[in-house]
């Protein structure tokens, strides 16, 4: 596994946690199932209802396979080292039994994430620049902007080639839309969503889907 730096299941929590996230674990297999970071394991053995097990060693994890730890209840299990074992469909065609051994993290996946998604972009003040102060002079009186004369805004970086979830403030800016419209199209199913914790990512296939453009840039 030389094309990634793993990091252990510890490591992982507790760069979770210096970013003050509560549920370091179930944030990490949240993170997983949705396909936002890579993970590894050691050996998993695919064994499919009727047919031979196959062995996969220093493989990554597919997300759905995630999604099927994290159904199970098996999150604990899965960041504490032990083998999770993942329950098949008797009748052929159907998910196969897996059992996966020796879980790891990609750091640069998962910082990447934690930077992008776990921290409040900066919030830039506009402020009216202060009058020069002069001498005090009869009738008039010193223009000094008050607290309500400045306008808070915050930036929202723009979805970039290559994601594949976007915040909603990025779908907004993306599509031109407003968010009450967004939170409709993310209810009808027009725009594709899903959980990260408390966080709220839209697939980018379907907000280009929506557009009839490509919104990376």
């Amino acid at each position: 596994m030389s094309f990634h730096r793993p990091i252990l299941p510890g490591k992982a929590i507790q760069l979770v946690k210096s970013r003050n996230l509560d549920a370091p674990e179930k944030l990490l297999a949240d993170y997983a199932a949705a396909g936002l970071i890579k993970t590894y394991a050691l050996m998993r053995e695919i064994r499919p209802a009727g047919g031979p097990t196959k062995t996969v060693r220093d493989s990554q994890i597919p997300q759905e396979e995630w999604g099927r730890i994290v159904a199970s209840d098996n999150i604990v299990t899965a960041l504490n080292g032990g083998t999770v074992q993942l329950e098949g469909s008797k009748l052929p065609g159907g998910p196969p039994t897996i059992r996966i051994t020796g879980i790891s993290f990609s750091e640069a996946s998962l910082t990447k994430v934690l930077d992008r998604y776990c921290t409040d972009a900066p919030s830039i003040i506009l402020q009216e620049p202060l009058a020069r102060i002069s001498e005090p002079q009869v009738g008039r009186s010193s223009a000094i902007p008050s607290q309500s004369s400045k306008h808070r805004r915050k930036e929202v970086a723009p979805i970039k080639p290559g994601d594949l979830t976007a915040t909603v403030a990025q779908a907004v800016q993306a599509t031109g839309l407003g968010r009450t419209k967004i939170d409709q199209l993310m209810r009808d199913g027009t725009l594709e969503r899903t959980k990260v914790g408390r966080r709220t990512l839209i697939s980018v296939e379907s907000i280009e889907r929506l557009a009839g453009t490509r919104v990376a840039r």
